[in-house]
This record gives C-alpha cells, sequence and structure tokens, in this order.
C-alpha cells in the first residue's frame, strides 16, 4: 500500500531463478564469495537463460567492460550462469523488469515484496528465509537526493522516526548508502537494507544505454518485528497456531 500511494507498480516473479538473473545479470562475477554454498542455497539443477543478445552483451560486460569500465577480465561461463537457485534477493526481479522495459516507457517506479533465501545463522534479527521488499526507479532526471526521499518517505509511513544512512558498498550499485534504523528496546541501529543507484555495467547490457535506476532492497522482516512490537524474528515463523491467529500480520490496530 505504501508503495502503491507513492505511484509504484508492482514487480513479481519465481523464487527459483537462475543464477544470470540473480547474480550475472548484477555485474557479480562469477567467482564472487557470494555464489558460493556457503552463502547462497542452489538447486542442483540449470535453466534457460534469456535471448541470446542480451546474454551476449552481459558476458561482454564481464569479460571487456563497457566504455568507462574495464569489466571483470575472465572468461565468462554461460554454465554457470545457468544454476538454478533460491533466490538471494528481491533484485533479481529488478533486472527482469529492467530487460523488458523501452526508453519511450520511461518513467517508471516498480516495487515488490517477496521472499529470499540465505545460508545465514539464525538469531533474533537474522533468519535464513525472510520477506525483502524492492524498489526501482528509472528515470533519465533521477539522482541520489531522490533516492533518499522516497527511502525516508517510506520508513515514516512504517512509523520509524530515527533513521540514518551511512555510505556503504554493494556490487551493483554506486554510490551506495546503508539504512539503519534505531532500535528502541535494545538500544542498537538496526540495518535494514541497502540502496544505491545501480552501476552502468547493468544499466546498459540490460537497457542498451546508461539510464539513472534507483534501486533498495530492505529486509521487510526486520521492519514487521518492529512496527508490530515483536522482539525475535523468529517468533514470525514459530510453529504455534494459537500465536499465528492472534498476532496480526498485515493490519496494525
Amino acid at each position: 500500500k505504501v508503495w502503491t500511494e507513492l505511484g509504484f507498480e508492482e514487480m513479481t516473479g519465481n523464487m527459483t531463478v537462475s543464477s544470470f538473473w540473480t547474480f550475472d545479470a548484477l555485474f557479480t562475477a562469477q567467482d564472487h564469495p557470494v555464489r558460493e554454498m556457503h552463502d547462497t542455497f542452489f538447486l542442483g539443477r540449470k535453466g534457460l537463460l534469456p535471448d541470446k543478445k542480451l546474454v551476449k552483451a552481459v558476458k561482454d560486460c564481464h569479460e571487456k567492460g563497457i566504455p568507462g569500465s574495464k569489466g571483470w577480465n575472465y572468461i565468462w561461463d554461460e554454465e554457470e550462469a545457468k544454476k538454478m537457485v533460491l533466490r538471494t534477493h528481491t533484485t533479481c526481479l529488478s533486472s527482469q523488469t529492467l530487460a523488458k522495459l523501452k526508453e519511450e516507457d520511461l518513467p517508471k517506479k516498480y516495487f515488490a515484496v517477496g521472499k529470499v533465501f540465505r545460508n545465514e545463522t539464525v538469531d533474533w534479527s537474522h533468519g535464513f528465509e525472510f520477506y525483502q521488499t524492492e524498489g526501482i526507479v528509472v528515470d533519465k532526471d533521477a539522482n541520489f537526493r531522490n533516492l533518499l526521499g522516497y527511502l525516508k518517505e517510506f520508513y515514516k509511513k512504517m512509523g520509524f522516526t530515527k533513521i540514518r544512512f551511512s555510505p556503504a558498498y554493494f556490487p551493483y550499485t554506486e554510490p551506495s548508502v546503508e539504512v539503519n534504523v534505531w532500535h528502541p528496546e535494545r538500544k542498537v541501529w538496526l540495518e535494514l537494507g541497502g540502496a544505491g543507484i545501480l552501476r552502468p555495467e547493468i544499466t546498459v547490457p540490460l537497457m542498451g544505454k546508461n539510464i539513472p535506476v534507483l534501486a533498495w532492497g530492505l529486509g521487510f522482516d526486520r521492519i514487521i518485528t518492529d512496527y508490530y512490537e515483536v522482539k525475535d524474528l523468529r517468533e514470525l515463523y514459530k510453529n504455534d497456531i494459537t500465536y499465528l491467529r492472534n498476532k496480526k500480520a498485515w493490519m496494525k490496530i
């Protein structure tokens, strides 16, 4: 509801996706640690790649770069890109959406809310499965200040008053920013997600030219725990039918 009120259209897709959309289209090198078993759930099978023109554009960007970028300077492996995974982020929906966009369609704003999976140690603020809310703004006039404005407005509508942004590094955005909110009970700043402007190594292969794309991926379960005063992230997935029936999931009263 928050995103639609701000004029965003929804993106949807499968939770199982090829490494091409999850990693390669987002300029994540094939030898990057995030693509190893200890971070990602691989499904032991391979999927199909999109049309050959797009695959070649991504391949060339990895191997040789684009004007202003040297790429990764290695031999890109098509078979590696075919490996199916449980999506590690909803940004794969953004890469799929950008590949379909035409310049005459712009400007456009999209959002998604979906489950993602990571091979992480479970504790009060981390889970191996969780929901993420994704957003992209594709507009030739978009800038970093616009990005911070969208994020502030979203968190404001979710009831957060103490927010901070700090410089960060993410493989597919530059500049990048980390979003933190204050957890009053635990007296800590809680990291809720990352954001930035997509690198030209992503936009050029996917869209044919470097058009500014504001992008973010925010941990929705952590937002929910604060919004509904849930003390432990694991409570959202506990096997207690009475608790789940009595706990409001989407409507605060």
